[in-house]
């Protein structure tokens, strides 16, 4: 199977305790109740999820834009405005797409969790685009991605 830089990244931070999800539902809100309490992969597993190290998205951030919908485009238009929120959204996966931006706690401790991983991101190929505050979210670009 072969893997892409957004995965080695979430596969080599997972490897220091952080909870790293795809696409969780709806939105920012309802996508932090999602976080599970307990590490379902890596290392980890079983032990409790520091909710000051992770970095998940949500379907709103990676959903399929109209123009690469398959199916008709009245349909498309109606499951955007009939979404519930309850993770039904069509979404890109990390091989279809190459950036994200990506929530995080922006409390003090999260907010420095974070920046110790900069250089993470960087060293697994990737580029980040963040203000270094709470208060905004931080964009990761694995863009001219070859899988492996």
């Amino acid at each position: 199977m072969k893997t892409n830089k957004l995965e080695k990244l979430f596969d080599r931070l997972r490897q220091d305790g952080w909870y790293c999800g795809w696409a969780h539902i709806c939105c920012s809100s309802c996508a932090w109740a999602e976080v599970p309490f307990e590490h379902e992969i890596g290392p980890f597993k079983g032990e409790s999820v520091d909710l000051d190290k992770v970095l998940f998205n949500h379907e709103q951030d990676c959903c399929i834009e109209e123009e690469d919908w398959e199916g008709d485009e009245e349909e498309y238009y109606e499951m955007l405005d009939n979404y519930d929120g309850e993770g039904i959204m069509p979404t890109y996966t990390p091989n279809e797409i190459f950036d994200s931006c990506f929530c995080f706690a922006g409390d003090k401790e999260g907010v420095k969790n974070l920046k110790a991983i900069l250089p993470i991101i960087e060293e697994m190929g990737c580029t980040y685009n963040w203000n270094g505050k709470g208060d905004t979210r931080i964009t990761i670009d694995w863009s001219n991605d070859e899988p492996q």
